[in-house]
């Protein structure tokens, strides 16, 4: 998986990865390049020091790594103060977390601190890379922003409806060779026609492909409609009805409901805020079987370090997170860090205040 320098490796690919799925946060101030970390999320940031935190623990201790365990300390209040209040949030202390994390990379690959298991690791990168759904329109639409509208296929209802009123409508069958039912169609210009396909083109571009769900059927129809508009109403008197509405309308319909559906489905990411969520939920139900089980795989973090998180995720997770896939084993180790977390502090509290008296 990697050679010499592990950890500095390891690091360079999941802070591309970050880069790549939520963009860069820049801080120019003259220098030649200018400085810029990744605009992480909640999530992101959690589910690394869940994996990286038990490591950090057992390599950090020693004398020349003090400096940077405190380091890591400060970080882990901003991420338990912040990230899993507001997990779909960008983290507002990126830029400290990502130079403590190159900070600890070079440490760790100093030490020869052995990596996660690569099924964590691998996990990892796939939580942070995920890129998240649009969650219905994003940016008004060529007649306004439709505040009804939550999803896509409700701002396709109310365009249509919209310019129904606007322009007139016409019941009609499906064109010869078409099936479908007779459905009323607005009477729309050349211009209508073309800033419907302009906005309508870039979100069917923007959502993801998912295995079997009809999209080259679906792109083929919205292409011939393409087509025609390209060949008829860029070429026209834009206040000219489109003589060809009702297979566009049709077609249009095809392609909001497709990307209405594939933008609802769930990401990797929804499904392990999901989890996390429910787990957090039920916590003071699972807090007997749970959080012991979560402590009893803590206890021995330090001895085996390069496996702690699995140990969380597999012990722990049984019950919370049963039924989810390999990336989802991060929501144990996320639940166990925040828990683990709160366990020793409070340790620590109850020490502190038992040996003042």
């Amino acid at each position: 998986m990697f050679t010499t320098h592990a950890w500095i490796e390891a690091f360079s690919e999941l802070r591309e990865t970050a880069l790549d799925a939520r963009g860069a946060v820049v801080l120019d101030l003259g220098a030649d390049p200018a400085e810029r970390w990744p605009a992480t999320l909640g999530a992101d940031v959690f589910a690394i020091a869940a994996v990286i935190d038990p490591i950090v623990r057992a390599h950090a201790g020693r004398e020349d790594g003090h400096a940077l365990a405190d380091r890591w300390r400060f970080v882990l209040d901003d991420i338990e103060g912040e990230a899993l209040r507001a997990p779909l949030m960008t983290f507002a202390g990126n830029r400290a977390f990502w130079r403590t994390l190159a900070a600890i990379a070079v440490y760790l690959s100093m030490r020869d601190a052995e990596l996660p298991p690569e099924s964590i690791w691998r996990a990892l990168v796939a939580q942070v890379g995920e890129r998240l759904r649009n969650a219905g329109p994003t940016e008004p639409g060529p007649f306004g922003a439709f505040e009804s509208a939550r999803t896509f296929d409700d701002l396709f209802l109310a365009q249509r409806n919209y310019l129904r009123t606007l322009r007139g409508e016409d019941m009609l069958d499906p064109d010869p060779g078409q099936a479908g039912p007779k459905t009323a169609i607005p009477r729309t210009t050349h211009a209508d026609v073309i800033a419907l396909a302009d906005y309508w083109t870039k979100q069917l571009d923007r959502v993801k492909r998912l295995p079997g769900d009809g999209y080259a059927g679906i792109a083929a129809r919205w292409k011939a409609a393409l087509t025609d508009i390209d060949t008829i109403a860029r070429r026209g008197a834009p206040t000219a009805v489109y003589a060809k509405n009702n297979a566009f309308w049709r077609a249009l319909q095809a392609t909001a409901v497709h990307v209405a559906v594939v933008d609802e489905h769930p990401s990797k990411t929804e499904m392990f805020l999901d989890s996390l969520k429910t787990s957090l939920a039920n916590l003071p139900q699972n807090i007997a079987s749970g959080a012991r089980a979560i402590a009893s795989a803590a206890s021995d973090l330090a001895g085996k370090a390069a496996h702690g998180v699995g140990n969380i995720a597999n012990q722990a997770g049984r019950g919370l997170f049963s039924g989810f896939g390999t990336p989802l084993l991060i929501g144990g180790g996320l639940l166990g860090l925040y828990l683990i977390s709160r366990s020793q502090r409070g340790n620590a509290a109850a020490t502190s205040t038992t040996a003042g008296g």
